[in-house]
């Protein structure tokens, strides 16, 4: 036998690496693979090394295991979306294809494979398949138009109702008509388990609702949560698939590219301000932004470095000195309310002004659009830069234009300078 080949119950570490590196990492900004450890075939193929390592291998026989690591740790056991999840998944699919992978169809193989990672990483045990045939039209129809407009839709799974036998999803995906029954906001198309057609379903949101999702799905986030094994899918107009369960989105498929939402993490990782409310409305209204392609830029000042704001932020863009008309109108819609305790569609709009808005520890709103006096030789982006200025303060959050959101925090082990605190997407 050639030195390179493996015995077909195993997987050897340079393919293994290989495909990690190309299908894997995507899923999470700011990962890498690192060395391998040698193995034993008593070691799980996935198992927590620390808060910010897994280890992972293909077969329970191969000899080493890969390191997956990322800065911020790892969400908790608790937590519906998990990194060790997706990478569980990720092995399974892995492990069941490891004879064909050493073959000529390697590359064909893997070329669809990222999905079927979504799709095992989203659902019960053995019911991927399922899910991956509504990921499959919902992808078919991002490619399409309806009279000259892209479509939008939402389509749930609703493993507990019954369905039409007759009116299978295979049977009715084809028909024009059906692309067009839901608005993927506050209306769906629900499925059984089997696909076949359970009805229609009109929801209801407030503009005041919290959760792990865009506000403007927060609707179909919602249903996913009342009922148990519930899945929605989304295709909107820009031709997004998004996945939720549980209450939350789990995974978006943006520009070709599949990415998993890992959220309790991302709060953790905040540590200001202190209060979890504040952290989850600063979130939640980074997604917000994101999604609806405004960009912003969100700083928090913590408690104990308020005295420096004001060498960064202007005094004309201070809401509390009111001296322009801007100032005056802001302070006059946000009424005395703090960041949190604002409907989450008028924060994505304060926020989607153009500068920076600025909250301190307790909440309060100290500016919104501020145009900062950033510091000499940043050879950062404008929004990046103020991001990173504004870590100096405590926090500056970053969503970029194209929805990736960034989050720095001030590097305490030296003055005037920050560090990666999060990033998602």
């Amino acid at each position: 036998m050639d030195a390179r080949e493996v015995p077909s119950s195993q997987m050897g570490e340079e393919l293994l690496r290989e495909i990690s590196e190309k299908y894997l990492l995507p899923f999470f900004s700011g990962a890498t693979i690192g060395n391998s450890l040698s193995s034993t075939q008593f070691d799980r193929t996935t198992a927590f090394l620390d808060p910010q390592t897994i280890a992972f291998k293909a077969h329970k026989s191969d000899p080493y295991r890969l390191l997956f690591r990322r800065d911020q740790p790892f969400a908790q056991k608790e937590d519906t979306a998990r990194e060790a999840r997706v990478i569980e998944a990720f092995v399974s699919l892995l492990g069941r294809m490891s004879n064909e992978l050493q073959g000529s169809l390697k590359d064909d193989l893997l070329s669809t494979f990222q999905r079927r990672v979504v799709a095992e990483a989203s659902t019960e045990p053995g019911e991927g398949d399922n899910l991956l045939k509504l990921i499959d039209q919902m992808a078919l129809w991002a490619s399409r138009l309806y009279e000259g407009a892209p479509i939008t839709s939402a389509i749930a799974i609703d493993p507990e109702v019954q369905g039409s036998r007759t009116l299978p999803l295979s049977s009715i995906a084809g028909e024009d008509f059906f692309a067009v029954l839901s608005n993927g906001i506050d209306s769906m198309l629900t499925l059984s388990r089997q696909l076949n057609l359970t009805g229609h379903i009109v929801l209801d949101s407030s503009p005041s609702e919290g959760g792990y999702c865009p506000w403007r799905y927060t609707a179909i986030a919602k249903w996913t949560s009342s009922g148990k094994g519930r899945i929605a899918v989304v295709l909107n107009r820009l031709g997004e698939i998004l996945i939720f369960r549980d209450g939350q989105l789990l995974f978006a498929r943006r520009g070709g590219n599949w990415h998993f939402l890992t959220h309790a993490p991302v709060l953790r990782q905040m540590a200001v301000p202190k209060t979890e409310a504040i952290r989850q409305a600063i979130y939640e209204t980074a997604l917000d932004a994101s999604f609806a392609r405004t960009g912003a830029c969100i700083g928090v000042i913590a408690s104990r470095r308020a005295h420096m704001a004001n060498d960064m932020i202007a005094e004309a863009d201070i809401l509390a000195a009111m001296q322009t008309s801007k100032s005056k109108a802001l302070a006059k819609i946000i009424a005395g309310k703090k960041f949190h305790e604002l409907d989450r569609t008028l924060r994505q709009e304060l926020v989607a002004i153009d500068g920076a808005t600025v909250i301190d520890h307790q909440g309060n709103i100290v500016s919104v659009g501020a145009i900062l006096k950033l510091r000499g030789g940043s050879t950062s982006g404008g929004r990046t830069a103020a991001a990173k200025q504004l870590a100096d303060l405590g926090m500056g959050v970053k969503v970029s234009q194209d929805g990736g959101i960034t989050g720095f925090r001030r590097d305490t082990s030296t003055e005037g300078s920050e560090r990666l605190a999060f990033r998602v997407m």
